[in-house]
């Protein structure tokens, strides 16, 4: 960078930590935003707040107004719409922006790739015992749901709300083994497994169980980063982008 910039750091990954830490040690002025309170991670080392705007002027007051002169988006690999007006609000002030993605996982040739979570939902057979990783949000979605249940990871704490009648939420903090997730999948007699291909070695051992006890295995394409906004594959990288020269 040719300044000691003002970053913006777009939170929301394990990465998004890893940048925040290194940001804090070196004094580089930093602050971030989240799109939803993290229950997975401890809190960032950085200045943070809970936001999510809804228009790409609504993120351009914003920068303009902290005086932002880097971004670093390092959300949630599906928040693809909060990366797309980041990334047009960027563009409109010559903001340097970098969105960083891990490389998705190359899937075994048991599983089956599906676009989106509707696509996915689609594929479930009539009385599937169904456990997803999709989240909350995408509940209306699966409805209406012709399997027998739909067991839904929630991450964290409980008593977050009513669910559908077809769902089950299943609590749990990760890093989850791939022991812990066979012996989950065989006590609830899951058959179906769907989850997002976030990448990543952590996320990875749900496929390695699902795959062991010969479920069905069902994983959604990863949206693709903005439209001609440059990319990086891990924190170090993005790190050495947003190091002053």
């Amino acid at each position: 960078m040719a300044q000691t910039p003002h970053i913006l750091l777009i939170a929301g990954s394990a990465e998004a930590h890893e940048i925040a830490d290194r940001l804090a040690r070196s004094g580089q002025q930093a602050q971030a935003i989240l799109r939803r309170a993290e229950r997975s991670f401890g809190p960032l080392a950085v200045p943070s707040q809970v936001w999510s705007p809804q228009a790409v002027a609504e993120m351009e007051a914003f920068l303009q107004s902290q005086a932002i002169t880097a971004i670093c988006d390092a959300g949630h690999g599906f928040d693809a719409d909060i990366s797309d007006l980041v990334w047009a609000a960027a563009q409109r002030l010559n903001i340097p922006y970098r969105r960083l993605l891990r490389a998705p996982w190359t899937l075994p040739r048991e599983a089956t790739a599906a676009p989106d979570v509707a696509a996915a939902a689609n594929l479930i057979t009539r009385g599937a015992r169904v456990f997803a990783t999709t989240g909350r949000g995408t509940l209306d979605v699966f409805d209406p749901f012709i399997g027998d249940r739909l067991f839904l990871r929630q991450t964290g704490g409980q008593g977050r709300g009513t669910y559908p009648d077809f769902v089950k939420p299943v609590f749990g903090t990760p890093p989850f083994t791939q022991s812990d997730e066979a012996a989950l999948f065989q006590l609830m007699n899951i058959d179906t497994l769907i989850c997002r291909n976030v990448g990543g070695i952590p996320s990875w051992p749900k496929l390695d169980a699902a795959l062991q006890l010969g479920l069905r295995t069902i994983v959604i394409d990863r949206p693709p980063a903005p439209e001609g906004a440059l990319v990086v594959a891990d924190a170090s990288t993005a790190l050495d982008w947003l190091k002053p020269s």
